[in-house]
């Protein structure tokens, strides 16, 4: 077996070692000039190899000599796709908001009248236990066959309930005008314009600006991703669970791999112009108020961070989380920071009026992709640097998430794009079909795009595949929404759990990881092998 050189006599990833053995064995039959070829001469035909790609890898690099840039060696791992899964998937959910809205109707039909706290407990269990079920351990077969049931069941019901109202001609309360909230901005425009005196408080001496619309469209598409993020972290860890929708490991779509995407974009949704118009905002308190959310999101992931340090210091229990996901001190907490406090003020302060948010997520978009393609991928990816290679200083440690920073900014600006689009007054039929088509050419798309050398979905880098399938994702889930609210407002009912959930949607994501951590504490110190099951044990 041919020698290395001493230069190179150290801990290097097998690859690497393997490829400067072969080197090694080829350079003594080189010659340069009148010579043989010497050590030296290898290594400096190696570090000019390298030169183009030394300033970026200092920040990353343990070993001698840096890895080469992107190929498409890196793709080779299949994928585990769960694309059209997590849409039936999803569609569970959708369709128990049908079902608790038709039971709402059928308990006012009679007349019946439930407690509030029994009538959030049933309408949360209608919400949580079909998609529950759903995320447990089906094979594909049985997991499509119930949810198409389950879906049809509900359909059934709804009919039913249309049926009885015609029938019946009831009456109930009538559905909120929400295009009030719409007028009143657009009347506090007008006014300005005009040239009148803006309504100022008496106590703080502040103009008086009108709230902005309700959009029960987008509010109750961030109640399902705050709903079933809860109950997939919380099932994640039952011997139970479906690990085909777990997280994938670089490459691929899963159930779970929607959650901080998703979060992303309610966040963009929630933006400062997402429901009213720029000239009606107050940029200063709106960026202290985004600064401020920003530092206490800094905050939990700060908490989070010490909490699993000292978890792994006592080596009491063994904390389940991989640093390739977001890095040694990086969390999603963090990420949600970045996407808050960075995406409003490039919103106020960067974005031109005239060029739209989904403009704006292409720049972002082509920008992060050429990064990627010109080896940051490579310095996040490779193998054999997950753990001890490329992790000696903070930047190392944490490369994921700071390589996910554009996919952030750009699932920022979709989130974005949908609030203004989707107003309350402006929520036609005909963009709802044009959000479906967009949902379905996303994947073929996606798809073609892989002749072109573009890297396939990944969470770990946000790149804009992954972007790609959220707003497929978020399309889909929206046009669900909205023909659920159109169903809903036929039998004249309108509010339910979703509501409560959306006006608190952090803290219920804080609290539902708190519950869910203390419930496998208990777990793992009553069961100590529960992790071992193959199957849920005999009752």
């Amino acid at each position: 077996m041919p020698t290395l050189p001493a230069v190179f006599q150290q801990n290097l990833p097998p690859e690497l070692r393997q490829a400067l053995m072969l080197h090694d064995k080829r350079h003594q039959q080189l010659q340069i000039g009148s010579r043989l070829a010497t050590d030296q001469d290898l290594i400096d035909a190696v570090k000019k190899q390298w030169k183009p790609h030394l300033f970026i890898l200092n920040y990353f690099r343990v070993d001698s000599l840096p890895r080469p840039p992107f190929t498409r060696e890196l793709t080779n791992m299949p994928p585990r796709s769960k694309y059209y899964e997590t849409f039936l998937c999803t569609c569970v959910f959708i369709f128990a908001i049908l079902l608790v809205r038709c039971v709402d109707y059928l308990l006012t039909s009679r007349k019946l009248r439930l407690l509030p706290r029994s009538a959030t407990w049933l309408q949360f269990c209608i919400l949580t236990i079909p998609f529950t079920v759903c995320v447990l351990d089906f094979p594909v077969k049985n997991y499509a066959i119930f949810s198409l049931t389950f879906n049809a069941i509900c359909v059934a019901v709804y009919l039913g309930c249309r049926l009885h109202k015609r029938l019946t001609q009831g009456a109930s309360s009538t559905p909120p005008d929400l295009e009030a909230g719409a007028q009143t901005d657009a009347a506090f425009i007008k006014a300005l314009e005009n040239g009148q005196q803006a309504p100022v408080d008496a106590e703080t001496k502040q103009i008086t600006r009108p709230p902005p619309p309700y959009n029960d469209l987008l509010a109750i598409y961030r109640s399902i991703v705050y709903i079933s993020t809860a109950v997939c972290i919380f099932a994640r860890d039952q011997p139970c669970w479906n690990n085909d929708f777990s997280k994938t490991h670089s490459f691929g779509t899963g159930l779970m791999d929607v959650g901080i995407g998703c979060f992303v974009v309610c966040i963009g949704s929630l933006g400062p112009t997402a429901s009213r118009r720029i000239d009606s905002v107050d940029r200063s308190q709106t960026l202290r108020k985004a600064a401020l959310q920003s530092v206490i999101l800094t905050a939990c992931g700060l908490v989070k961070t010490i909490s699993v340090a000292v978890i792994i210091a006592a080596k009491k229990i063994q904390y389940d989380a991989a640093w390739a996901e977001y890095g040694v001190h990086w969390n999603a907490f963090y990420s949600l920071a970045v996407a808050r406090g960075l995406g409003a003020t490039l919103e106020l302060l960067v974005l031109p009026r005239w060029l739209p948010p989904l403009g704006a997520a292409l720049i972002s978009a082509v920008c992060h992709e050429a990064l990627l393609a010109g080896g940051l991928a490579q310095l996040v990816l490779a193998p054999g640097q997950q753990q001890t290679h490329n992790r000696s200083n903070l930047i190392g440690q944490n490369r994921e998430g700071l390589a996910s920073i554009p996919g952030l900014i750009t699932l920022y600006f979709c989130g974005l794009q949908l609030g203004r689009w989707l107003k309350p007054a402006e929520a036609t039929p005909g963009r709802l079909l044009a959000l479906m088509a967009a949902a379905a050419a996303v994947r073929p798309l996606t798809m073609a795009s892989d002749g072109f050398w573009l890297l396939p979905e990944s969470r770990r880098l946000m790149n804009p595949a992954y972007c790609a399938w959220l707003l497929a994702f978020s399309c889909f889930c929206l046009c669900g929404v909205w023909l659920v609210l159109a169903a809903g407002k036929k039998l004249r009912l309108d509010g339910d759990f979703t509501a409560f959930v959306d006006s608190a949607g952090l803290l219920y994501f804080l609290v539902s990881n708190l519950l869910t951590g203390l419930f496998n504490l208990i777990i793992s110190r009553l069961v100590p092998n529960a992790n071992l099951w193959t199957e849920p044990p005999a009752l």
